[in-house]
């Protein structure tokens, strides 16, 4: 199995917002996503799942991202990527797909770094500091599981944006 974790893109500050699950992206946020979508279509990643957190900034981040890569149809929210985050949630869902998939999960920090962590090495806790749009990719020899993931790369949005 292969596993993209991504960050949401910049989002609008929650000030603004009485619920933080209602954060949209700014429009620079958004116009990053998009090129990052391009990037990762031009190294050919191409995900068969995109799985996404159901508040409104990782949605968003989604869809931009789905669009681009032509799969808006494969496109679906999973409270694990949200409220309900944990490894031990974020692997049942994965569970369920075959280990040959290649699947996005578009998310938050400091979940993302915790879940990246746990699926490298987890007694050695690994600090991973994922910036707003940023990519990391895993690769498992079958499912998903914790200390089982190779870390296949790190992207960070401007080093995706320096491919276009």
């Amino acid at each position: 199995m292969k596993l993209i974790l991504m960050r949401h893109a910049e989002a609008e500050p929650g000030e603004a917002y009485p619920e933080d699950a209602s954060r949209p992206l700014t429009v620079e946020g958004a116009k990053t996503q998009k090129k990052v979508a391009q990037a990762l279509q031009r190294m050919g990643v191409m995900p068969q799942r995109i799985f996404t957190s159901p508040r409104l900034r990782a949605r968003h981040t989604a869809e931009i991202t789905a669009q681009v890569l032509g799969l808006s149809d494969v496109l679906q929210e999973s409270n694990a990527l949200g409220d309900d985050y944990s490894v031990k949630n974020v692997l049942a869902l994965l569970r369920e797909y075959a280990d040959k998939e290649a699947i996005l999960c578009v998310g938050h920090e400091p979940d993302l770094s915790a879940l990246a962590g746990a699926l490298l090495c987890p007694a050695a806790k690994p600090r991973i500091k994922f910036v707003k749009s940023g990519v990391l990719g895993l690769r498992f020899e079958g499912a998903a599981a914790g200390g089982r993931g190779t870390l296949c790369y790190l992207y960070r949005p401007r080093d995706l944006c320096a491919l276009l």
